[in-house]
């Protein structure tokens, strides 16, 4: 009976998705945005040890914040896009950016529900990042002090190598780097 549901839920995935492309349906991640009250923190380690320049920066405050931002009405709001891109087998990937809210006062409430790193659990978030050198970025990360989940590895499959750290804000960051020697 398990085998039975299991093949019925992939045949409903598969038409969902078939359904959703003959619609002509279209969606693709922009970026992820996470909200801090260390902002300077989040783009050190975004630009230093994953490499990401800033691509927006701006400034901004007033009750319209509110609407997705616990903060009270004239505390501001600094918005920040990092993004990268690299030269890999195949070509030139651009991927999805990340973004970060900084809340500039750290006196409101929402910054002071802060919790120490801690493994994936339901509605956590993992930022993936596909990367030219893992090594090297390893050795930044672990320079710089920030905390790893597991040191670079092969996967699974041995498509890529892989590790998994956390980033200022406690979110958990994969890197992963292609195993050009299997994947032409």
């Amino acid at each position: 009976m398990e085998n039975r549901i299991s093949i019925v839920l992939a045949a409903a995935v598969l038409c969902a998705g078939s359904a959703a492309a003959e619609s002509g349906l279209q969606s693709l991640l922009l970026r992820a945005v996470t909200v801090t009250c260390d902002v300077e923190a989040s783009i050190r380690f975004y630009r230093d040890v994953m490499g990401q320049q800033i691509v927006e920066d701006a400034t901004f405050s007033g009750p319209g914040v509110q609407r997705y931002i616990d903060v009270d009405d004239d505390t501001e709001v600094r918005f920040v896009i990092m993004g990268g891109a690299g030269q890999y087998p195949g070509g030139q990937v651009v991927g999805g950016n990340v973004a970060f809210m900084g809340i500039l006062d750290a006196d409101q409430p929402s910054c002071s529900d802060r919790t120490e790193n801690r493994r994936g659990r339901e509605g956590s978030l993992i930022l993936p990042h596909r990367v030219s050198d893992i090594e090297e970025i390893a050795r930044r990360a672990k320079a710089a002090g920030h905390e790893i989940l597991f040191d670079v590895k092969p996967s699974g499959t041995g498509l890529s190598r892989n590790m998994m750290l956390f980033d200022p804000d406690g979110n958990i960051v994969e890197i992963f780097e292609l195993n050009t020697a299997v994947i032409k």
